[in-house]
């Protein structure tokens, strides 16, 4: 099973895109992992704003977190966090420093 968290900040990932992030999400790391994209579970949490800082200043950064069937090899792990941060930045408009990625083993 394949399952995603996007924490997001008030403001900065509209509603009306989150449908296309999820089901880009769904498609990627499907296509990189096998499966079915039905079967992959995205859920988007929102940081209201101002209690989200970094740096001191207030945050506009998502953080996009993948758990994924074990034994991923790192070549493969690298691919697949690559390919959705492209997109993500593609579809949000963020810069790369705007954006983290990770995608851990379901234990």
């Amino acid at each position: 099973m394949i399952s995603f968290t996007c924490i997001v900040q008030e403001g900065h990932v509209p509603e009306q895109i989150r449908p296309k992030l999820a089901s880009e999400l769904a498609r990627i790391s499907t296509s990189i992992l096998g499966g079915d994209p039905s079967g992959v579970e995205v859920e988007f949490t929102e940081i209201p704003y101002g209690y989200g800082f970094r740096g001191g200043e207030l945050s506009t950064t998502s953080s996009v977190r993948g758990l994924i069937p074990p034994g991923c090899e790192q070549e493969t792990r690298v691919q697949l966090m690559r390919a959705m941060s492209d997109m993500w930045i593609e579809v949000t408009g963020c810069s790369v420093d705007e954006l983290t990625v990770s995608a851990r083993d379901r234990q």
